[in-house]
């Protein structure tokens, strides 16, 4: 994954260049650690406060920074103010980024959440102009277990930026709770079905395909993600119709802040427990979910969608277990491990209300 090739001769002078192979099988070349870093993904601020005290310093520029949790992004606004003046370049998506946008920041490396087809352009155009590019996702994560992709994608970003001792640290500490989640689930044949109704709100029920991070958090976790069946890509959308024919014995909706204006699922950063608690009651409230037998009989949980898509989702894999087996995970302490986060590894610690259970 990660080579130092000696340059610039021998003398006092002379730096190793970092040679990584990213998670798209291509070889990428630092001359030194990244400190001016652009990226599709606003979400890689996470990532980048699990491995660096500064990690907004460390960012030239962003897309979509919005996307971030409306509460995480406050609590990161008041301890590095200059958060606001991150230019927003780029785009999320292939088709939204040109290069020049990129380049006019001058960046030393452009890091991307996951490749797909289109960003072949992109990446030709910034590493010709001298910009490398890392994908943190992508073929060679495609087969691991879940906390090995996980691992993978978090030691590229550490090597890239000089700071891999802090992703292994990170990295053994997810490990540990995989393995005791899958340790406990050996040999378990009840998989109980689950509903994910993601960005929960005023429609149902838009959910995580066969190949979504979350569906494989779920199985992992002991459950059965009923939209696997049906969306055999990324996400589709479920009717209702369907979701009351197969009666999952769990409801779990993914929310976050921004969703408030929405009449959505609110639950993230800088929310009360029971404001969530409220939120989740009124959106099992519409739309024929009140008549699931899960939030009849107070199966019904709602947890921080972006947990589930960044660096911290060993938190939502903590909670779906507990959640879809909590006979077997009585002692397990998903808030306990978001306090030994904040206290050991996240830069800026993590406020709010990430998850919550409909019946208390």
């Amino acid at each position: 994954m990660l080579f130092l090739v000696l340059a610039a001769g021998w003398g006092r002078d002379a730096q190793a260049e970092i040679v990584i192979t990213d998670a798209a099988g291509r070889e990428v070349h630092l001359a030194r650690p990244a400190q001016r870093i652009v990226t599709n993904e606003s979400l890689l601020l996470l990532s980048l406060a699990l491995l660096d005290d500064e990690p907004v310093a460390r960012i030239a520029g962003w897309a979509a920074p919005r996307r971030i949790d409306g509460g995480i992004y406050a609590a990161f606004r008041k301890r590095f103010p200059k958060i606001d003046t991150i230019p927003k370049v780029g785009g999320v998506v292939p088709g939204n980024v040109s290069a020049e946008p990129i380049l006019s920041v001058e960046p030393d490396l452009f890091v991307v959440s996951i490749w797909q087809p289109g960003w072949e352009t992109v990446t030709h155009q910034l590493e010709a102009s001298g910009v490398p590019v890392l994908f943190l996702d992508g073929p060679r994560t495609t087969d691991l277990p879940p906390a090995e992709a996980a691992a993978f994608s978090l030691a590229l970003l550490g090597d890239a930026i000089g700071a891999r001792a802090r992703a292994d640290a990170f990295s053994a500490f997810v490990k540990d709770k995989y393995a005791l989640i899958g340790a406990r689930l050996a040999g378990v044949t009840d998989r109980p079905d689950v509903l994910i109704d993601v960005q929960a709100g005023t429609l149902c029920c838009y959910t995580p395909g066969k190949n979504n991070r979350i569906s494989q958090a779920i199985e992992f976790a002991g459950g059965h993600n009923i939209g696997a069946e049906v969306a055999a890509g990324y996400d589709g959308q479920l009717n209702i119709e369907y979701v009351l024919g197969i009666d999952p014995k769990f409801y779990i909706g993914t929310g976050s802040p921004h969703l408030a204006a929405l009449g959505g699922l609110v639950v993230g950063g800088g929310i009360e427990a029971e404001a969530a608690r409220h939120s989740l009651a009124d959106v099992t409230s519409r739309n024929l979910l009140g008549e699931l037998t899960a939030v009849r009989q107070g199966r019904a949980f709602a947890i921080s969608h972006q947990l589930t898509i960044s660096a911290l989702s060993v938190l939502a894999l903590e909670c779906f277990a507990k959640w879809t087996h909590s006979e077997r995970f009585a002692d397990l302490d998903p808030a306990r491990s978001l306090d030994e986060i904040n206290r050991r590894f996240l830069a800026v610690p993590l406020e709010g209300t990430f998850w919550i259970e409909l019946n208390p």
